[in-house]
């Protein structure tokens, strides 16, 4: 599977496993305050607020750390000696 999912490891499905649960929440509660600024503004809305701060910073860590993962990953089979014969070319 050419691009797909099939080809990634198990890690990196979990990190995008999370990362799709915590986008679904992010949305979910924006969208919960959001409605509850519409219809009464004088509702404190700062915890859910706060919420969706840590929220918003855990899908960036999960994101960042997966792209670090995958570079470095890269950069190990760059670095990797290449078996065959050397022409020079």
């Amino acid at each position: 599977m050419a691009g797909g999912l099939g080809d990634r490891s198990t890690i990196e499905l979990m990190v995008l496993a999370l990362t799709v649960t915590i986008c679904g929440l992010l949305f979910l509660i924006g969208g919960t305050v959001a409605v509850i600024e519409i219809v009464d503004p004088a509702v404190d809305t700062s915890a859910a607020v706060s919420a969706l701060t840590d929220l918003l910073s855990m899908i960036l860590g999960a994101l960042l750390g997966l792209l670090a993962g995958r570079s470095e990953r890269a950069t190990e089979l760059h670095r990797q000696p290449t078996t065959g014969r050397d022409d020079g070319l």
